[in-house]
C-alpha cells in the first residue's frame, strides 16, 4: 500500500482511535481495502479521524457506514471526527447525516 492511503492506530486518552490518511476516493479505495481488515485492524477503534485524508468521495461514505454497521452490530459506538464541510455536505447529499455518526469537533 502507498502513502497515499492509508491508515494508522492511535490511542487517544486511552480510547483506539483509526486515522485514515490519504486519497480515498472509491479509484484509491480498493487498493487500500486490499490491506485492511476492520475485523482485525480496527477491531478495537471506537473512534476514527478523517481529518488527515486528502480526498473522499462517496465510497468512503460507504466504507464508513459499513463500518458504523458493523460496530453497532457488536454494541460498540462509533463515532467519526475530523469530517471536512465537503465531505460533510455529501453525507447530507445522500441523507446520511442521521446514521453517519460524524463528531463536530
Amino acid at each position: 500500500m502507498s502513502a497515499a492511503n492509508s491508515w494508522e492506530l492511535r490511542t487517544v486518552d486511552g480510547a483506539g482511535w483509526l486515522f485514515l490518511r490519504g486519497d480515498w476516493r472509491v479509484a484509491q479505495l480498493d487498493k487500500a481495502l486490499q490491506f485492511f481488515s476492520w475485523a482485525k485492524d480496527g477491531r478495537d477503534c471506537t473512534e476514527i479521524s478523517v481529518a488527515e485524508l486528502d480526498a473522499a468521495d462517496s465510497a468512503t461514505l460507504a466504507v464508513l457506514l459499513e463500518w458504523t454497521q458493523q460496530a453497532t452490530g457488536r454494541g460498540v459506538p462509533l463515532r467519526i471526527h475530523g469530517a471536512s464541510p465537503k465531505l460533510r455536505e455529501l453525507a447530507s447529499l445522500y441523507s446520511l447525516q442521521d446514521i453517519l455518526p460524524l463528531c463536530h469537533d
